[in-house]
């Protein structure tokens, strides 16, 4: 509004000849005004904005505000008309936030997947290795009443043991830039870990695992890595034979391990996939199409990014052809999701049940892969 008037107001040359011109046309207006004034409050302000009488204040300043007159009495007065009260100030509702949809396993297997199909491995130079360092963790239990003890999910059985015990040891792999050629293996001795249950019973089975494994094993030449639940083949054979199909990949594992219980058949090829994909070896589209496969078998899930890994967990219930009861079998790979490399692999047995701790797998392996220029 003060714009418009500034833009409006006629052109008097000089500050003290508007302001005159100014007070002559506001008392001009008073004199004018006959109605009776309403009872105010001596000195009390009077705004004055609108009609002839705001535009004549405003040949100076705008608007002129005018404080402190008095008249005889009766006196005069001048009626402000209202401004309008201003409205409420329209401020944008800002748009929702997308809601973020939290990834599924098989999607997270599929990200994994394009990972390891874009990954380009180190190229090694003559004399260098690939070093995968892993360490392990695995537990044992004792059954009192059948008075044996072993490996859960194998020989023994978490559900009725009466104590457990876990062992770690460390170790590393080298493999050669032609897979096919000469492997080389060390490994730690074991370390005593956590005890459960009969504790005197618990740590006397664990310090004869300790007796009985020994030292560990040297710096050797080896085979190419096995799988405990493949056989005589070596991983390099399924990298070969395998189809890279998924779907004609999972089928090809159904055969060649055979039928098992009840709700164990996927269980199975879930870890036999799980196992050849820890060795992080092998040509980044086979690695891709064993991601593939992982992804359309049933009962994953899969936790939230840390450091840029990711945890995907496959359950499996384990129907007994003797009775309807079920187990619980849980397998876990956590996968770095920029390389597609497997850092950490757990199997868990009889999950949440006996007395041993549900977050204490059966066995644990962490990796961490390098490139060295040598053998130590």
């Amino acid at each position: 509004m003060f714009e418009k008037v500034q833009q409006t107001r006629p052109e008097i040359e000089g500050e003290e000849e508007n302001l005159v011109a100014a007070r002559a046309l506001l008392l001009m207006e008073i004199q004018g005004e006959r109605r009776p004034a309403r009872s105010r409050a001596a000195r009390r302000p009077w705004f004055i904005a609108a009609g002839a009488l705001g535009a004549a204040a405003a040949v100076t300043a705008g608007v002129l505000v005018v404080s402190g007159i008095t008249a005889p009495t009766p006196a005069p007065t001048a009626e402000a008309v209202p401004t309008r009260e201003p409205g409420p100030v329209l401020v944008p509702s800002p748009l929702p936030s997308p809601t973020a949809t939290p990834m599924t396993g098989p999607e997270v297997l599929m990200g994994a997947a394009n990972a390891a199909a874009g990954f380009t491995p180190p190229v090694l130079a003559p004399g260098q290795y690939l070093r995968r360092a892993w360490t392990q963790e695995f537990l044992g239990v004792y059954d009192a009443a059948l008075g044996y003890g072993g490996a859960p999910g194998y020989n023994a059985s978490r559900s009725t043991a009466t104590s457990g015990w876990v062992l770690h040891r460390s170790g590393v792999d080298y493999a050669p830039a032609d897979l096919k050629a000469q492997w080389y293996q060390e490994s730690g001795a074991l370390d005593a870990g956590d005890i459960f249950g009969d504790l005197a019973e618990a740590r006397a089975q664990q310090e004869a695992a300790i007796q009985g494994f020994g030292q560990g094993q040297e710096l050797s030449p080896s085979e190419a890595p096995r799988l405990p639940e493949g056989g005589a083949e070596d991983v390099l054979w399924f990298f070969e034979t395998m189809p890279r199909d998924p779907g004609a990949m999972i089928a090809w594992i159904h055969d060649y391990l055979g039928p098992d219980v009840q709700g164990w058949a996927d269980g199975k090829v879930g870890w036999l996939l799980i196992g050849l994909l820890s060795h992080n070896v092998g040509d980044p589209e086979m690695r891709a199409s064993m991601y593939r496969a992982l992804s359309l078998l049933p009962g994953s899930t899969v936790g939230a990014e840390h450091d840029g890994e990711r945890t995907v967990t496959f359950d499996s219930h384990l129907a007994s052809s003797e009775n309807a009861e079920t187990s619980l079998k849980r397998y876990t790979l956590t996968i770095d999701m920029g390389t597609g490399i497997v850092t950490e692999t757990t199997e868990t047995s009889e999950v949440g049940e006996g007395l041993i701790p549900g977050g204490i797998p059966d066995s644990r392996m962490t990796f961490q892969m390098s490139v060295v220029d040598s053998l130590p």
